[in-house]
């Protein structure tokens, strides 16, 4: 029980930092007037909106990533060809009218042209699945996009619930999307929706297998000390910040 607080905690940390430095990058060297800004509501280099979530995935995720779910399917064959149409389609229509705010106006001008091109894309996956005798394209594994799909839908909503509390606990606004392509409310946006998608299903598979390997053949000392030396100033920042407020 120990070991798994441990290993849950330390990985916590890990993305909090990655999240920071996405965020700060992303602002310096993205985002007008590009400066660096230490973003979050803590001192230290971290955001726990990031662990958090990476946790939420790991566990909502844990018994669902293992399996493996063949193109030849017709159900994963319509969401995987369903989903991607929708991806790119959506993001052609983000560069071309990024005036549409709106889902519903979305919807009304674009749902029909959608419509036909995930009908139009799925009826020639489904023939040339259907008629190939390649077997490895018919056993194609669609995990990583059906994953891709859970995890858009998982960070979307933790990005909203996460916004209302900062707004009325912290009365900060550290993100506004009012402006943005297709946004709910300012709180959550097509763009930032789809790159925490991308970056989560990327975490997923190619960074949390190396914390894995790391926390499995690190000593419980080990573990420990790294705990301490993270936790107690972290602990603390977030106190200050979440009761004191007097940083």
């Amino acid at each position: 029980m120990k070991n798994k607080l441990m290993n849950g905690y330390i990985t916590f940390c890990i993305y909090a930092l990655i999240g920071w430095i996405y965020e700060v990058l992303w602002l310096w060297f993205v985002v007008p007037p590009r400066q660096f800004e230490n973003r979050g509501v803590l001192f230290g280099p971290f955001l726990p909106i990031y662990g958090f979530g990476m946790l939420i995935l790991l566990f909502c995720l844990k018994t669902f990533m293992p399996k493996k779910h063949e193109l030849q399917n017709p159900l994963y064959m319509g969401i995987s060809t369903s989903v991607l149409t929708t991806f790119f389609y959506t993001s052609f229509i983000e560069y071309t009218t990024p005036r549409i705010h709106n889902i519903l106006e979305y919807l009304k001008s674009y749902g029909i042209g959608l419509l036909i091109a995930n009908i139009i894309v799925f009826v020639i996956v489904y023939l040339i699945v259907n008629k190939t005798k390649n077997e490895k394209l018919k056993k194609f594994d669609t995990t990583i996009i059906l994953i891709f799909i859970l995890v858009w839908l998982i960070t979307t909503t933790i990005e909203f619930i996460s916004h209302f509390v900062i707004d009325n606990y912290f009365h900060k606004i550290l993100w506004d999307y009012t402006k943005d392509f297709l946004n709910i409310n300012g709180r959550v946006t097509w763009d930032a929706s789809r790159n925490f998608a991308l970056g989560g299903t990327l975490l997923l598979f190619g960074v949390q297998p190396k914390i894995n390997n790391f926390l499995n053949s690190t000593k419980e000392k080990n573990k420990i000390l790294i705990t301490l030396i993270i936790g107690i100033p972290m602990l603390l920042d977030f106190i200050f910040h979440t009761f004191l407020k007097i940083i």
